[in-house]
């Protein structure tokens, strides 16, 4: 649950990452580890924790410090200004 919570935008759900993750910042090779992580086809993975955080970050100062994507922009044809009611749904 907290690689998809990381991967939503949503770490700060978190106090802290699981033992899992810690330990990558104490491995000898950090890189070696974020690569046994990868999945082999990553299309059909639900998450890949190799992504979740900043790679340099972990390399270089052995530190967790979770990616954080822009949320889309919402293209949906809702009703605006006046018309829109709480809870309103289109559609």
């Amino acid at each position: 649950m907290h690689a998809y919570d990381v991967q939503l935008g949503d770490a700060d759900k978190w106090t802290e990452p699981p033992e899992v993750y810690r330990k990558m910042c104490e491995a000898k090779d950090p890189a070696a580890v974020l690569e046994r992580f990868k999945p082999e086809n990553p299309q059909s993975a639900f998450v890949n924790p190799a992504e979740l955080y900043d790679t340099d970050v972990l390399i270089r100062e052995r530190r967790l410090v979770p990616l954080y994507v822009e949320p889309p922009e919402d293209l949906s044809e809702q009703a605006t200004g006046s018309e829109a009611k709480k809870g309103d749904k289109t559609w």
